[in-house]
């Protein structure tokens, strides 16, 4: 069964559409057969009535006749008598089951017709005794229910005194007429049981369904977006259905109101994170004093402005460049606020001093005094100030490594303290690690490897460094784009900015 026929037999309109349908038809039926059996035996009882009555009368009628064997004038008699009747079948017989007279008269003789053996065995019954009064009551009626006829069986007595035996089968024209009357009753009883019930299904399906329908369609426009819609009919009735649809009007304005000043408020914040992110933008550095090493760098926010942060660092008098990757905690705004208040204090510490551990634990005592420890923010400081040798400052951050092209080695550079703003007095190492020009350091945020995939867990770190070495032959911005091109492939959802930066040991 597809879905529109589910659709369907689960609607409301169809099942009380269908119980009505059986009801109305279950309804009309036993009116019918109450109607029907009521007159059935009052029609029965009346063709019981009548039988007997009329074939009284009829012995009354004929027992001063004094038919003869001929078709006399008494004959004509006869016959006329009957026909007043309605009866103009008939047949006289003795009880030899000789026919004497037959009416209708055939062309061969009477003597043609045979009486059955059933009538035969009947004329014993009500035949006269040696002593009784031949003209009393006796007489046998079989009445056939099923199509109002009778079978009339009469002894009579001949002008000699012989006794012979009327048989005749006739109807009663009456109770025929009455019984064709009573299926035109019943067909009309019918035609209005179901013409009343349409009707009422008709003033149902007005006064109920066709509103609830209204209501169905303007719900259903509005899930699909279309605030303006309404239901429209005409609210005469004043009852629950009217009630309802004002109702459902007024919350449909009510929301439609809310809608747009949402949507008006969600522009106007729209517009202004455009603008923070541009402002944001201002922060983040230029590589063209950095060219020797080779920057591969991804910068995703999650949202218009991102929680993430890089600065670059160059002192030429001292030889010393520097590489500052920081992640703030918290999302969004508030996020992006305490990056523009990271870039802006660690650009104003670095000119002061150059010195990586005191740029870092400066921007943590700045952080910690100034935000009063509702954010914090992890960070990594990379400084490069003498041939061979790099160094670095993990402030709580995801551990950064260094790849050695020509063996693949790869070393993971720990944690050497707390996040920054974890307090004022927190004091970080500075350490040092042999390097040879060629040799790529890796620094990335937690939106990179703590990403939920498709299959289940996390990107993870192993999977970051394989996709690495993988492509370690390529230049640093191609290896950047295969693994944020891997991550777009197995990942379920962002939950996190991602930024990723790619080095080269210069010679």
């Amino acid at each position: 069964m597809n879905k529109s026929k589910i659709k369907t037999t689960n609607s409301l309109r169809f099942k009380i559409g269908l119980f009505y349908s059986l009801l109305a038809f279950l309804n009309i039926i036993f009116f019918t057969v109450m109607i029907f059996e009521n007159q059935s035996d009052l029609l029965l009882k009346n063709f019981q009535f009548q039988s007997e009555n009329l074939a009284n009368t009829i012995l009354t009628d004929i027992q001063s006749i004094g038919l003869t064997k001929q078709r006399d004038e008494s004959f004509e008699v006869f016959r006329k008598t009957l026909k007043l009747y309605e009866i103009l079948q008939f047949s006289i017989f003795d009880s030899e089951g000789n026919i004497i007279h037959t009416e209708p008269e055939t062309n061969s003789g009477s003597e043609s017709k045979t009486i059955p053996e059933s009538v035969l065995k009947k004329t014993k019954e009500v035949s006269s005794d040696k002593e009784g009064n031949l003209f009393k009551a006796r007489y046998s009626l079989d009445l056939n229910e099923s199509d109002f006829t009778v079978n009339f069986l009469l002894p009579i007595q001949l002008a000699d005194g012989m006794e012979v035996f009327l048989y005749t089968h006739f109807n009663i024209s009456s109770i025929q007429d009455r019984l064709k009357q009573l299926y035109i009753q019943v067909g009309y009883a019918v035609i209005w049981g179901v013409l009343f019930h349409i009707i009422f299904a008709i003033l149902v399906y007005r006064a109920i369904f066709k509103r609830v329908g209204d209501l169905e369609v303007a719900s259903k426009d509005m899930a699909t977006g279309n605030l303006e819609a309404r239901v429209n009919w005409k609210f005469k009735s004043d009852d629950e259905l009217d009630s309802l649809g004002k109702s459902f009007n007024q919350m449909a304005e009510e929301i439609q109101n809310k809608v747009t000043t949402i949507t008006r408020l969600n522009q106007e914040i729209n517009q202004e994170l455009q603008i923070g992110k541009e402002v944001q933008e201002l922060f983040l550095p230029s590589v063209k004093k950095f060219k020797k090493f080779n920057i591969g760098k991804l910068y995703r926010p999650m949202r218009e402005v991102s929680g993430d942060l890089y600065q670059y660092f160059q002192v030429p008098e001292q030889n010393f460049y520097g590489f500052f990757l920081a992640d703030a905690s918290g999302h969004g705004v508030s996020a992006a606020l305490v990056t523009v208040v990271m870039a802006m204090s660690l650009q104003s510490i670095m000119k002061e001093n150059p010195a990586p551990i005191h740029a870092i634990n400066s921007l943590g005592e700045v952080i910690a005094n100034r935000l009063q420890a509702s954010f914090f923010a992890t960070g990594v400081f990379v400084v490069f100030d003498e041939p061979g040798v790099v160094k670095f400052v993990n402030a709580g951050h995801n551990a950064p490594f260094i790849i050695r092209p020509s063996t693949k080695e790869v070393r993971f550079i720990d944690s050497s303290g707390p996040p920054l703003g974890m307090g004022d007095d927190i004091q970080y190492s500075l350490e040092s690690f042999p390097v040879e020009p060629g040799d790529k350091i890796i620094l990335y945020t937690d939106g990179v490897v703590e990403t939920p995939i498709k299959e289940g867990g996390l990107f993870g770190l192993e999977r970051f460094t394989e996709i690495v070495l993988e492509n370690i032959h390529l230049t640093n911005a191609e290896i950047v784009e295969k693994a944020m091109a891997l991550l777009d492939e197995k990942h379920e959802e962002y939950k996190d900015d991602v930024t990723m930066l790619v080095l080269d040991v210069p010679e």
